[in-house]
């Protein structure tokens, strides 16, 4: 779970990364939870969380080490 360590990392709660990011509070809790997958989101989603988080798209997704 990238999005709940980064956000842990970044010091915010879910509900100010939600404020601060425009993206559903319900969302970004079930990413977390891994009820949703994150890889799928929309694009635009996966922008506004790397904003606040400051960190890369890429950064957010769940990618498997090959």
């Amino acid at each position: 779970m990238n999005l709940k360590r980064l956000r842990s990392e970044a010091g915010i709660s879910q509900s100010k990364l939600s404020e601060l990011s425009g993206v559903n509070l319900q969302m970004i809790q079930k990413y977390e939870q891994g009820v949703k997958d994150i890889n799928k989101a929309q694009a635009d989603t996966l922008y506004k969380l790397a904003q606040v988080l400051n960190c890369k798209v890429e950064d957010l997704l769940n990618i498997e080490e090959a």
